[in-house]
């Protein structure tokens, strides 16, 4: 009988790990608004959406800026009369100057996406705050408001604390279609399509070495938008719409 119940138990085992790791995989790529008030809850240090009811969300651009598909954003941006928000990398944005100078002379807005890609987390408290720093330093930010968007979306509670603590406001997003790994583009429009509504966050990738998909996926993103009567705007602009809304009620 003793053999018979560890098994049993061993089986039971296998069962739970194996719903566990289903209902993780389903979160992973369904990514339901159900379930962002518990990411909300337990860091509530970072912006994952802005509660508002005016119809704006916002457009962000990771791991930039890159020779080829950045510009190839910029366009679509431009004749669609969308603004958006990029989070560059800072020995990238020193390699293309011009580029960051075009982001914001067309209107956009840019974060900071730390100084190199790959994760922040082995980075000592000095060494986080150097690359921050130089990285801002790079990218010419001053005044106004300061987003950070750690490069993979990871980073120690410290590291945002630092980064609170020189102005940053720590940026992820609700609609992120995994770009990155090369889903069909389908999927990913199905994705940002069903998460779009006020207050919404997208995060794509211009910076990727192949972001073709993040690309092709652009105008049909902007296009939903409009189906849905939402602007798209800086994450800046809505924040501030959010607590222009507070400050109403």
């Amino acid at each position: 009988m003793g053999v018979c119940a560890d098994g049993c138990e061993a089986e039971v085992l296998l069962l739970i790990l194996g719903a566990v790791g289903g209902n993780c995989v389903w979160v992973f790529w369904a990514e339901p608004l159900s379930m962002l008030g518990l990411f909300e809850w337990v860091t509530p240090e970072i912006v994952y959406r802005v509660r508002t009811e005016l119809p704006e969300a916002a457009l962000s651009f990771d791991d930039g800026p890159h020779p080829v598909f950045t510009p190839q954003v910029l366009d679509i941006l431009k004749e669609h009369d969308a603004n958006a928000t990029f989070f560059l990398i800072g020995e990238r944005a020193a390699r293309y100057p011009e580029l960051v100078a075009r982001i914001k002379a067309e209107g956009h807005e840019i974060g900071n996406h730390y100084i190199r890609d790959g994760a922040t987390l082995g980075h000592s408290d000095d060494a986080f705050l150097g690359n921050l720093l130089e990285t801002e330093k790079i990218l010419g930010l001053a005044g106004g408001t300061k987003l950070f968007r750690a490069p993979g979306g990871l980073a120690w509670p410290r590291q945002l604390r630092l980064a609170r603590a020189k102005g940053y406001t720590c940026v992820l997003g609700c609609a992120y279609p995994h770009d990155p790994m090369r889903p069909p583009v389908g999927y990913m429009h199905w994705l940002i399509r069903k998460n779009l509504r006020p207050g919404t966050i997208v995060i794509l990738h211009d910076g990727i070495s192949d972001a073709r998909k993040s690309v092709q996926v652009l105008p049909d993103v902007l296009a939903a938008g409009r189906e849905k009567g939402l602007r798209f705007v800086r994450v800046a602009e809505l924040m501030r719409a959010e607590r222009m809304q507070g400050s109403r009620g």
